[in-house]
C-alpha cells in the first residue's frame, strides 16, 4: 500500500493533542468523556475563560454529563481540578500524560508505532498510578454531592419501564419482603439518576445493605453517598471498601474486650454513625476505644467511646496527626492554667489525670464523665 499525506488547504489553527491520549487513553473512554477532553485541550490553546454550563451547551449536553466526563478524567490522572483557599473551583489543569501498560491487543500497535515496551522503565509505569491516587484523593475530598430531587409520578412510571431499573426494584422488594413506598422508589432514582450508579453497582449495593442487616432505602442512600463522595464507581471497588468497614465490627469488639459474638443493633448503629457520618478511618475509631480502656479499664463501652469521637468530630479531627496536635495543645494550655488554679479547690484541681500519653486529658475525661454518666 502506497504512503498517504495529510495536508490542508485553509490557515486553520490546530490544538495538540498527546499521542499517549490516543494511544492509551481514548481508546477505553466513553465518547463523550473523549470529546469533552479534546474541547478541554482546544480551549487551553485560546486561553478563554468558560464555565461547565458553557461546555455543556457547545454538545448539547447537561452540566451533569460534564461534570461526569471530569470526574472519569480526573480518576484517569488526566486532570487536576484548581481550588482557592475557600474551596472555590477555579481552573482544570491537563496533566502531562504517560504509557500504560501495554495488554496484549495493543501489542501490534506498539510494533506500529515502533514502540518496544520492554524497554519501558518500570519507574515510568508506576507513575500513573501515584498521579491517579493524587487526583482521585483530591475529587474525594471536594466532591459536590447533587442535590436530590422529588420526581414526578410520570417520569417515575417511565423508569420502572426501564429494564434495569424495573429489575431492581423488583429485587428491592424481594429482599425487604415488602412493598417499596414512593419515599424509597425516589431515593433508589436519586442514586440511579443523580449519583449515576450503575445498575449493577446498585444491586451490589442493595445487596450489601441486607446482608448487614440494613432493610431500609435511607440506609441504602446513606451508603451510596458515601462511596459517591470516596469515588467509588464499580463493584469491585465497593466490595473493597465493604470489606474495609466489616473489619471495623470486629476491630472494635476487639479492642474492648468484646469476644464470641457479633455487635447488637445499638452498637452497630454506634459504629455506622463514626464511619459514616463521622467519616472516621479504622485508625480513629481504634485510638479512641484504647483511649477509652486506658481511662476506664473496668466500665469503657460504646457511648463512652462515641463521647470521645463526638469530641473529635467537633474538633474537625481528620488524621491521628489531628490528635496529637489537640493533645499537645492542651498540654500548653494545662501549663499556663496551673498557677491560677492552685489552691482553688475545685472540681479540675481535685481530678488527678493520667500521666500516660495514650489516655484522654483531664479536661476531656471530666467532659466524657459529664457527657456519659
Amino acid at each position: 500500500m502506497e504512503s498517504i499525506t495529510i495536508t490542508t488547504k485553509n490557515h486553520e489553527t490546530y490544538s495538540a493533542v498527546s499521542n499517549f491520549f490516543i494511544d492509551y487513553y481514548m481508546t477505553e473512554a466513553n465518547g463523550e468523556f473523549v470529546k469533552v477532553y479534546l474541547y478541554l485541550v482546544r480551549l487551553l490553546s485560546s486561553g478563554r475563560a468558560v464555565t461547565i454550563a458553557d461546555i455543556a451547551d457547545h454538545f448539547n449536553l447537561t452540566e451533569k454529563d460534564i461534570c461526569r466526563a471530569i470526574r472519569y478524567w480526573i480518576k484517569q490522572g488526566v486532570l487536576q481540578l484548581q481550588y482557592t483557599t475557600d474551596k472555590i473551583l477555579t481552573g482544570i489543569t491537563l496533566l502531562p500524560l504517560t504509557p500504560k501498560a501495554p495488554n496484549r491487543e495493543e501489542a501490534s500497535l506498539l510494533s506500529m508505532l515502533g514502540v518496544d515496551d520492554a524497554t519501558e522503565p518500570e519507574k515510568k509505569e508506576e507513575q500513573p498510578d501515584r498521579e491517579a491516587a493524587a487526583t482521585a484523593e483530591a475529587i474525594r475530598t471536594s466532591a459536590v454531592i447533587p442535590k436530590k430531587v422529588t420526581y414526578k409520578p410520570a417520569f417515575i412510571a417511565e423508569k420502572k419501564n426501564d429494564e434495569d431499573f424495573g429489575n431492581l426494584l423488583y429485587q428491592t422488594e424481594t429482599y425487604f419482603a415488602k412493598q417499596l413506598t414512593q419515599s424509597d422508589i425516589n431515593s433508589l432514582l436519586y442514586i440511579y439518576e443523580e449519583l449515576h450508579f450503575s445498575p449493577e453497582l446498585l444491586e451490589y449495593l442493595v445487596e450489601y445493605c441486607v446482608s448487614i442487616g440494613k432493610k431500609s432505602c435511607r440506609y441504602i442512600e446513606a451508603v451510596a453517598l458515601e462511596w459517591y463522595k470516596h469515588n467509588i464507581t464499580s463493584v469491585e471497588d465497593a466490595k473493597a471498601a465493604s470489606k474495609n468497614y466489616n473489619s471495623i465490627y470486629v476491630t472494635v469488639l476487639k479492642e474492648l474486650g468484646i469476644r464470641s459474638r457479633v455487635p447488637t443493633p445499638a452498637e452497630t448503629d454506634f459504629i455506622n454513625t463514626w464511619y459514616h457520618t463521622f467519616s472516621f478511618d479504622k485508625n480513629i475509631i481504634v485510638e479512641a476505644c484504647r483511649r477509652a480502656i486506658a481511662n476506664r479499664p473496668q466500665s469503657a463501652n460504646f457511648k463512652y467511646v462515641n463521647g470521645i469521637l463526638e469530641k473529635w468530630y467537633q474538633q474537625n479531627v481528620k488524621k491521628l496527626s489531628d490528635i496529637d496536635a489537640l493533645d499537645e495543645q492542651w498540654e500548653s494550655e494545662k501549663k499556663k492554667s496551673s498557677t491560677k488554679k492552685k489552691g482553688s479547690g475545685n472540681q479540675f484541681n481535685q481530678y488527678k489525670g493520667s500521666t500516660d500519653g495514650n489516655a484522654v486529658s483531664e479536661f476531656e475525661s471530666l467532659f466524657l464523665q459529664e457527657n456519659n454518666e
